[in-house]
């Protein structure tokens, strides 16, 4: 585990460790948590549905929580032609001051809150768009 976290803004876009078996998977803390609850997961199911690599995000969080390690991210992934068709899936162009060298799609429906520990570098920054990536990820868990 890394000792001193990297110092983050919103908008930043970073690799990010999402390997769960930092500070435990969900599976780890609910058989810890609920003794006799037993999962129906096989293993290599529990495996499959965590991102398990170094992968990059885009902190959507603001520095309102001073003191708590933690950022809430939207993953990032290579942009495809057929995420046109899909609303949550918001694309960014490279440009010199986000870092990016292809067009990405931000996932804003798969939000996460994770521990700064677990960003390992900044590559850049993307605020010209961040309104708008935040408004999709909140459209994504507005009640209805």
């Amino acid at each position: 585990m890394k000792s001193k976290s990297i110092e983050v803004k919103q908008g930043d876009i970073c690799l990010i460790d999402f390997n769960p078996t930092i500070g435990g998977s969900y599976f780890d803390r609910l058989s810890m948590t609920n003794p006799g609850v037993t999962l129906s997961l096989s293993k290599s199911d529990k495996n499959n549905m965590n991102i398990k690599k170094i992968r990059p995000a885009i902190i959507i969080n603001g520095n309102f929580a001073v003191g708590l390690d933690l950022k809430i991210v939207a993953p990032i992934t290579t942009w495809k032609n057929d995420f046109d068709k899909i609303w949550w899936l918001y694309k960014l162009v490279p440009n010199k001051q986000n870092g990016l060298n292809v067009k990405i799609a931000v996932n804003c429906y798969q939000i996460k809150c994770i521990s700064t520990e677990r960003i390992v570098k900044i590559l850049g920054n993307e605020n010209k768009e961040l309104e708008e990536i935040i408004a999709t990820a909140q459209n994504c868990i507005e009640i209805v």
